[in-house]
């Protein structure tokens, strides 16, 4: 009799044995490389021992800089530095992106401790801008690597200055995108089409954007990123932390989005985190987020900590939006639809603590219009606004819904 979890029927004990002696077997042939750019190893260069490894070998790079970009090419291999701070892979001058996965790559493809720069990018056709340069850093598509304890820094790209993902599913842990710029979406990181990553312990800081300073998330894309930061990023219209756009719900756990900035566009929206669903080809977002910190984001326009507009539909569980601070409405929190209610905003808030945040014009702690949200248990404590309703304001929302709060 066979158990849950047993041999499955018509899988004799003899064919299990068989199976796993091949995958020794295919373990016991597997290589180690080295790559040394003094000369002293395998390879001087690390898409040399790339190009002269079989599926399952383990290329290990030791410290220096190498001026050169490197491409997977579908090899399920690890490629590894000694460490972050020493081990550099430097793409100034080549015009490439510096790391390219984008031929079936799956998780058994690791790219482990290095530092990533001076990448500019890989010609990738964005649905509305047209052909543009993507992921600076790290190109990913028709891909899901495994990227882990790596800092990918001062790479710059239209789209996803430090990291460019679509149609991708990558774990990528532990890792540093810091420095980088996009004229275009996504300073750190640009998600684009299909994209379910696990994003994990990511630190997201001092990137620059048109949209999304730290991050966007574009068309579909829904990854769960946990324990990441996105602080001190900047961007000139929406989303100085995070940029959610067009049928894209993540799921954002024990995250902070601190002290990020929206410049220049006085309409801009969503220092920390920005939510757009429809129009301009868009549709309805539902992100999840929770146990998160919002704290001391500034905006020209709507939304100092978050902003979510036009059929967004955020959950906002148990998080603080504190120390925040709008040019417009909404110092906190700011949800708001079309005058037509074409596109209403239903954001569904519980538990959440919003305090000390101040709007130049009104809700210095949430600000509501044309919209219906849900809250509920909130405490709505110090905040300020120069024109009206220091702590939560309400326009033309008359089926808004606010309930057990303080």
């Amino acid at each position: 009799m066979c158990h849950n979890g047993g041999v499955g029927k018509g899988v004799s004990l003899k064919h299990v044995t068989f199976l796993a002696l091949l995958l020794m077997q295919s373990f016991l042939f597997a290589e180690n490389w080295t790559v040394d750019d003094d000369g002293k190893a395998d390879f001087n260069r690390i898409q040399d021992a790339i190009d002269a490894a079989s599926n399952l070998d383990i290329i290990d790079v030791m410290p220096g800089i190498y001026n050169e970009v490197i491409n997977f090419n579908g090899k399920s291999i690890v490629v590894q530095g000694q460490d972050a701070k020493t081990t550099i892979i430097d793409g100034s001058g080549l015009n490439q992106s510096v790391v390219t996965f984008q031929s079936g790559e799956t998780t058994q493809s690791v790219l482990s401790r290095f530092t990533i720069r001076g990448g500019s990018g890989t010609i990738w056709d964005d649905p509305i801008f047209g052909p543009l340069p993507c992921g600076g850093g790290i190109y990913v598509e028709n891909a899901s690597p495994m990227i882990q304890l790596c800092s990918v820094e001062e790479n710059t790209a239209w789209g996803g200055g430090g990291i460019f993902l679509s149609n991708a599913s990558p774990f990528i842990m532990f890792t540093d995108v810091v420095m980088n710029s996009a004229s275009g979406h996504g300073g750190g990181l640009y998600l684009n089409g299909n994209v379910d990553a696990l994003i994990d312990s990511l630190q997201i800081t001092d990137n620059t954007a048109s949209w999304g300073g730290g991050m966007t998330c574009m068309a579909n894309s829904n990854p769960q990123m946990l324990n990441c930061s996105f602080d001190y990023n900047r961007v000139e219209n929406v989303g100085g932390g995070l940029y959610i756009r067009s049928s894209s719900s993540p799921q954002i756990l024990a995250c902070t989005f601190n002290y990020n900035e929206q410049t220049t566009n006085p309409l801009g929206s969503g220092g920390g985190i920005c939510i757009y669903g429809g129009g301009n080809g868009g549709g309805p977002c539902y992100p999840f987020i929770r146990l998160c910190h919002v704290i001391g984001n500034s905006v020209s326009g709507d939304g100092g900590g978050i902003a979510a507009a036009y059929d967004a539909h955020p959950k906002i569980r148990e998080s603080l939006i504190a120390g925040n601070t709008a040019g417009r409405s909404g110092g906190g929190l700011a949800v708001v639809a079309d005058i037509d209610y074409l596109y209403p905003c239903i954001a569904d808030v519980f538990d959440v603590d919003i305090e000390d945040n101040t709007a130049i014009e009104s809700g210095g702690g949430i600000h509501v219009r044309w919209s219906e949200p849900i809250i509920e248990a909130v405490n709505v404590n110090g905040n300020s606004a120069s024109v009206s309703a220091g702590g939560i304001n309400f326009f033309e929302s008359p089926d808004s819904s606010l309930t057990g709060s303080s």
